[in-house]
Order: C-alpha cells, then sequence, then structure tokens
C-alpha cells in the first residue's frame, strides 16, 4: 500500500485551487465592461473589492477608495442589504436583482445585479461576488414611459367623457330639428290641400325636397356619430348582407349573394356599407334587374364584388362618389361607408364599366378574413 505521508497535503490543494480562482477573478474583473464586486455580508456589510469599471460607476477614480466602505453607504435603500443577504443564504445565487444605489456626490444609480456566493459551509464569513450593469437611463425611460401612459390614460378618459357630453348634446339636437321638421312638412301638406295654383306647388314641392334633404343629412350625422364607437368584431358577409338587404324595396331587382363561407373583421357598422352599396345600386341603376355579391380569395388579400347591371359610375365621378362631391345625391352613404372600413383597414373602390353597371370592389388584408375550417 501506499505510504500515506506521500499523500498531497489537503490544504495545499485548497490554497492551489483559490490561487488559481484569484487569478482568474484578477483577470475577468480587469477586463470585463460591465461592474464587479465582492462583499461580506456576515459580520458586518462591507465592500471588499471593486473592478476600476464599477468603481468609476459610483463615481471614484480608483478600486482602491471603496475597499472597506460599509455597504450601507451606498445603498440607497438600506432594507436592500437584508434582502440581498436573505436571498443569498436561501438559493445561494440571484440574477436580475435591481437595486438603487447612491454615487459619490449623492446622486442615485440604478443597477442590475447578478451574485453569488463564495466559500463554504464552514467559513465563518459569508462573501459574495457579482456583477453589476448600470440601467439608470433604462430606469428613467421606464419610468418617462409610464408617465406618459397614465396621461394618454387621463387625456382618454377626458376625451370619452366629452365625446359622451357632445353624443348627448348631438343626439338632443338632432331630435328637435327632426320634430321641426316634421311639424313643418305636417304644414306644407295642409297648404297644398288648400292652394292649387300651379305656380305655388310647384314652390311647395321644391320646398318639400329641401325639407327631405335635411331630414337625410341630419340622420347621416347619426351614423357618422356611431363610427369607431364600438369594438371591431367578427362578421359573417352572407349573413350581413342579406341582413342589410331585408329592408330595402328589391321586388323587381334580383339579389344574390355568393361570398361563401368568408368572415372578415370590421367595425360593427359594416351592415351600413352593405345597406348603402345596395341602396345606392336601387338608387342610380338605370333599368336594374339583378344586383350579384361575390368574393374573390387570393394572394394576400381578399375581395368582396357588389356588382350590377344598371348604368355604371362616369369615370370622372369614380372617386368624386367617395368623398361627397355631387353625383345625383349628396354622396353622404359612399363616404359613410369608406370611413367604416377604413377603421380595420379596408378599403373599396368603384371599377365597373360605364353604362354597362357598377362595380364596388371591398379589399380585405391578410389577417382581417377568415375562411374555411378556420371561419367556424
Amino acid at each position: 500500500m501506499p505510504d500515506g505521508s506521500k499523500n498531497p497535503d489537503q490544504k495545499g490543494i485548497i490554497d492551489g485551487i483559490m490561487q488559481d480562482y484569484e487569478l482568474r477573478y484578477r483577470i475577468m474583473s480587469e477586463n470585463i465592461t460591465m461592474g464587479m464586486f465582492r462583499l461580506t455580508l456576515s459580520s458586518g456589510s462591507d465592500i471588499l473589492s471593486t473592478n476600476l469599471v464599477m468603481a468609476r460607476m459610483l463615481g471614484y477614480n480608483r478600486p482602491e477608495e471603496l475597499a472597506g466602505k460599509p455597504l450601507s453607504d451606498l445603498m440607497a435603500v438600506p432594507l436592500d442589504i437584508e434582502n440581498l443577504a436573505s436571498g443569498i443564504r436561501r438559493e445561494g445565487s440571484f440574477t436580475g436583482r435591481e437595486i438603487l444605489l447612491k454615487r459619490r456626490d449623492g446622486s442615485e444609480m440604478w443597477v442590475q445585479v447578478q451574485a453569488w456566493k463564495v466559500g463554504t459551509s464552514s467559513s465563518p464569513v459569508m462573501m459574495i461576488e457579482g456583477f453589476a450593469e448600470d440601467i439608470t437611463e433604462q430606469k428613467v425611460f421606464e419610468q418617462e414611459v409610464q408617465y406618459h401612459e397614465s396621461e394618454l390614460n387621463r387625456y382618454a378618459l377626458e376625451l370619452s367623457q366629452a365625446n359622451r357630453k357632445l353624443n348627448i348634446l348631438s343626439t338632443i339636437t338632432r331630435h328637435d330639428i327632426l320634430n321641426k321638421l316634421t311639424g313643418l312638412q305636417g304644414y306644407l301638406e295642409l297648404m297644398k290641400g288648400e292652394y292649387y295654383d300651379p305656380r305655388l306647388q310647384e314652390y311647395l314641392a321644391i320646398q318639400e325636397t329641401i325639407i327631405q334633404t335635411i331630414a337625410r343629412q341630419i340622420r347621416f350625422t347619426k351614423d357618422y356619430q356611431d363610427i369607431g364607437v364600438e369594438t371591431p368584431r367578427w362578421f359573417d358577409v352572407r349573413e350581413t348582407i342579406e341582413k342589410a338587404a331585408a329592408g330595402l324595396p328589391l321586388e323587381a331587382v334580383t339579389l344574390t349573394v355568393e361570398t361563401g363561407d368568408l368572415r372578415i373583421y370590421a367595425d360593427p357598422m359594416l351592415e351600413k356599407v352593405f345597406y348603402n352599396l345596395v341602396e345606392n345600386s336601387l338608387r342610380h341603376g338605370e333599368k336594374l334587374t339583378r344586383i350579384r355579391c361575390t368574393a374573390d380569395i387570393s394572394g394576400e388579400c381578399a375581395r368582396i364584388i357588389v356588382e350590377d347591371d344598371g348604368g355604371g359610375v362616369p369615370e370622372r365621378f369614380k372617386e368624386a362618389i367617395f368623398v361627397r362631391k355631387h353625383f345625383k345625391n349628396t354622396g353622404f352613404g359612399l363616404s359613410l361607408s369608406r370611413e367604416i372600413l377604413g377603421i380595420t383597414g379596408l378599403s373599396i373602390r368603384e371599377r365597373g364599366t360605364p353604362g354597362e353597371g357598377a362595380l364596388f370592389e371591398i379589399t380585405i388584408p391578410r389577417q382581417n378574413y377568415l375562411t374555411g375550417d378556420s371561419a367556424r
């Protein structure tokens, strides 16, 4: 058997390991771009050493100026010392801990710390080592973001309250005006029955047309007021078109809806869009016999086509009909439709052939439509 006296001394092995560790630690602390430190957290909390980066982060010229300082001199929140110590005792290490420190000049800085315990269970002193990264700018940015978010929330609440008051005022005003117009129209009817002069009857007819136009414009303000009030949601296109057309006079016109199982994400006023398109065909379609609604799913977009066999839209009016320029009517319906669709990124254009019929094309981005199993 080998002679036991020739076995290496265990203390010598430990000393060699520690010397190697110290060498590696010194090389790392001198070359790393983060702050590095050693602390004691057992009999008093003191700084044993730091690297140059850590010293300069705290406003000191040399690491030696920090050696031996009480940790409490650097902690903006004294309770953090005990939290650090208990965390190390319990887990042996921690990462991502954010701590508020005091610089030499008294200013504060935020650091993110990663630390671990060094030594054995028999050691009377608990020493920890770790890295510290200056995150002051990040914390300031986060605080600014939080402040601006709170301000935006406050402004949004104030705007919502102001909007609610305006909507109430608008509703009351609209109701009162429509009531007055109804009364005025009643008096016109009485006058038409009492005066038979053809010229006077012509004037009364003109006044009645003006009253109807004003009433239509007032009702338009109600639709416009409702745009964007409710949260967008998914709609079955076929059901929405059929529901929109249910209240329109289609006796002499055939309406076909061939949109399959297409569903689109849109403002809750989507039904008003299809109502306006079908009503537009009925109003302007000369010798109209059919309205056809189809869907085209190809590429990155889906398209809904609403076409008729009426007179179509002259080239010079293809854009004007969406911006309330005069074309046989006020243009409110199509202008409103474009705004409703635009809320969720949908668009509409007219690309029919004049003299052969109108063709309205609604384009839906890929994220705004579902088909097949995904639509169920």
